[in-house]
């Protein structure tokens, strides 16, 4: 090459990233297209999946006091054995949940089954507050996961439906990272009503049922839904030869998630309670709060890089990148940190991971499934996962009562996101890819 042309072609490699980043620029951003109606379509699946997330975490953060109340001992292996029972229930309610309804907003609409299943969730959290016994809380609790599991299934088909194929990741990472203002208000809930008792806490979990009154009024089923919808039982169609694999591929994606967060993530706060213990249970109040707000930050940040980092080495890459985090600082936020400080800085990180690694499921599932059975396949993933992951509680409580402590038997657990990098090897790329009719 002669040297004359040396620097010419120098200039134009170096130019290139900057000439890409001109045109990135140009472009409209991903939101500027949008219209009022797919606003409020993002806004109310916001607020139910918000909401979703925050009953659904309201008795992990009072577990502890809930629990040596209505057991009359504050015994960590104790409440660990019977929280864990009553947590793996309330996981099996949100599995059969995401069965039931899944099909129900298949065949009958989106809209209708989030608003149902919405009321259902916020009625039963409400009901927790009169449990004279772990096993009434119990049931109360397996209740509340019907609604909470069915709801995702529709708001996530919603969501990919509605939206255009350039701003369905953004939208559905938004939807899933507004799980985390619902951890925020569950945290807010608890740190200004906890000090009056934990049955107030969960009496006021009934407010989101006037979000279901919203959402029934203010929104109508997506075009595409109209077109396709389901008239027979979806399910005959879930394990036909094109959608058998993605079927079992995303579920094991979702068993992985499901059961390292449950398992191990969501016991963050009785950790920290059972650390903290000797303060007195209403004095570590707000140190549970602190902690779940940082664990929340974490995860709420992780679930909004998660569509620009999908965007960029593909929905297989962006897993990948996230079950290995999660696999490194789950484990090892719990062996290692031994003070309230250091757990409270090992938080964020292990959050980002463990957290943020659900948005996938909200922009990859949908992108697997033709539009007739999209909820219920999807719903089947995520929400079947969670019969294996009810396991991950049960397991943490006896793994709890044989150490005597929280902190070895969690580690344990949080060594699932290993599983998770050899099910990636089978599943398929969707990056780019028209969402399927």
């Amino acid at each position: 090459m002669p040297a004359k042309h040396i620097p010419r072609e120098l200039f134009y490699c170096l130019s290139q990233p900057f000439v890409a980043l001109e045109q990135t620029m140009a472009e409209p951003k991903w939101y500027q297209e949008l219209t009022t109606y797919q606003w409020r379509v993002l806004v109310c699946a916001c607020l139910g999946w918000a909401l979703d997330i925050m009953d659904g975490y309201l008795y992990a953060i009072i577990l502890f006091p809930a629990m040596s109340d209505l057991l009359g001992t504050s015994e960590p292996a104790v409440i660990g054995w019977y929280g864990g029972i009553v947590l793996s229930i309330f996981m099996i309610g949100w599995a059969l949940g995401g069965l039931i309804f899944g099909p129900i907003a298949d065949r009958y609409g989106r809209v209708k089954t989030m608003a149902i299943t919405i009321l259902i969730y916020a009625t039963f959290t409400g009901l927790c507050g009169i449990a004279n016994s772990w096993w009434e809380l119990a049931i109360f609790r397996f209740l509340t996961g019907l609604g909470i599991g069915g709801e995702w299934a529709a708001g996530a088909a919603l969501i990919a439906e509605s939206f255009p194929e350039r701003s369905r990741a953004k939208a559905a990472g938004i939807m899933q990272a507004s799980g985390g203002i619902g951890f925020f208000l569950a945290t807010a809930l608890y740190l200004i009503i906890g000090p009056y008792g934990w049955r107030w806490v969960f009496a006021l979990g009934v407010l989101p049922a006037i979000v279901a009154f919203y959402v029934r009024h203010s929104l109508e089923e997506p075009a595409r839904w109209t077109k396709a919808k389901q008239t027979g039982n979806p399910y005959a169609a879930l394990f036909a030869p094109g959608v058998r694999r993605d079927l079992l591929v995303g579920t094991g994606l979702a068993v992985v998630a499901t059961f390292g967060y449950q398992g191990a993530v969501q016991w963050v706060p009785s950790w920290i309670a059972a650390m903290l213990h000797a303060q007195g249970t209403r004095a570590v109040i707000p140190q549970v709060s602190l902690i779940t707000t940082t664990l929340t930050t974490g995860g709420i940040i992780g679930c909004l890089c998660m569509p620009f980092i999908a965007e960029r080495w593909g929905r297989k890459g962006a897993l990948f990148i996230y079950f290995l985090g999660a696999l490194l600082s789950v484990p090892t936020t719990f062996l290692f940190a031994k003070e309230f400080n250091h757990a409270v800085l090992a938080s964020p990180v292990m959050g980002f991971f463990a957290a943020g690694v659900t948005t996938a499921f909200a922009i990859y599932f949908p992108e697997l499934f033709p539009t007739k059975i999209r909820a219920t396949a999807q719903g089947f993933c995520f929400n079947f996962a969670r019969f294996f992951s009810a396991a991950g509680p049960l397991l943490a409580g006896i793994l709890t009562s044989a150490h005597g402590s929280f902190a070895p038997a969690i580690a344990t657990i949080g060594s699932v996101y290993l599983l998770g990098l050899f099910i990636l090897y089978f599943a398929r790329e969707t990056k780019g890819q028209a969402l399927p009719d």
